[in-house]
C-alpha cells in the first residue's frame, strides 16, 4: 500500500528536479550574454603578453602604418611594445621608418611612442623623445624637444606636427636653425 504513493513521490520528485535543472540552465543562457563574460575577464583579470609581434593598420583598404616588436604585453586595455620599429605610410611621398625604445598601442590604434625616438625619411631624420600618433587624423605630434637633420643643416624645436595626409611637417615653439654647410640651403631640403 506504501509502495504504490512512494514510487509516485519519487518519480514526481525526479521530474522535477530535471525541470528545475533546465529551466534554471536555460535562463541563465539568457541572462548573461557570452561577450560580455569573455571581455570582462580579459580586461580585469588577465595580462597577455607576446614575443615577436608584427600588426599593420588599415583604412579603407589603405596601409596606414606597420608595427614590428620585440614584445608585446596588454596590460590594463593598452598594448605595451618594447622596442619597436614602425613605419607610417603617408598619402604622398616615401614610407617614414620610426624606431623607438617602447610604445603603447591603443585599442583605438593611437600610438604613444617613447624613448630614443629616431624617424628617417629620404631627405631627412628627426630625434625626440616623446610623440604621439592619431589613427584617426593620420598625423604625428611631438611636444618635446625635437631636432631634425637634413643635408647640412639642424633644427631643433620644442615641438612638431607632420600631418600625413597632406605630407606637411610644421616645427614651432621655440625654432632654431643651424646651417653647416652653405650649399644645404639650395639643395631641396627647404622648399
Amino acid at each position: 500500500m506504501w509502495r504504490f504513493p512512494i514510487k509516485i513521490l519519487l518519480i514526481l520528485i525526479i521530474i522535477f528536479v530535471a525541470g528545475g535543472i533546465v529551466l534554471i540552465l536555460t535562463s541563465y543562457r539568457y541572462w548573461l550574454k557570452p561577450e560580455s563574460l569573455v571581455n570582462s575577464t580579459i580586461e580585469s583579470n588577465i595580462d597577455i603578453g607576446l614575443k615577436e609581434i608584427h600588426h599593420v593598420a588599415l583604412k579603407k583598404g589603405k596601409k596606414l602604418w606597420d608595427l614590428t616588436s620585440e614584445s608585446v604585453q596588454r596590460i590594463n586595455g593598452q598594448n605595451n611594445v618594447t622596442p619597436l620599429s614602425l613605419t607610417f605610410y603617408p598619402n604622398a611621398g616615401d614610407p617614414i621608418a620610426l624606431k623607438a625604445r617602447h610604445g603603447i598601442v591603443n585599442d583605438n590604434k593611437d600610438i604613444h611612442i617613447v624613448g630614443d625616438i629616431v624617424i628617417k625619411q629620404a631627405l631627412w631624420q628627426f630625434v625626440c623623445d616623446d610623440l604621439k600618433y592619431s589613427y584617426t587624423r593620420h598625423e604625428i605630434i611631438g611636444n618635446n624637444n625635437i631636432a631634425v637633420t637634413g643635408r647640412g643643416l639642424t633644427i631643433t624645436a620644442k615641438s612638431m606636427y607632420y600631418d600625413l595626409s597632406s605630407g606637411q611637417l610644421t616645427i614651432k615653439d621655440s625654432v632654431s636653425l643651424t646651417v653647416t654647410e652653405p650649399t644645404a640651403l639650395e639643395s631641396g631640403f627647404l622648399k
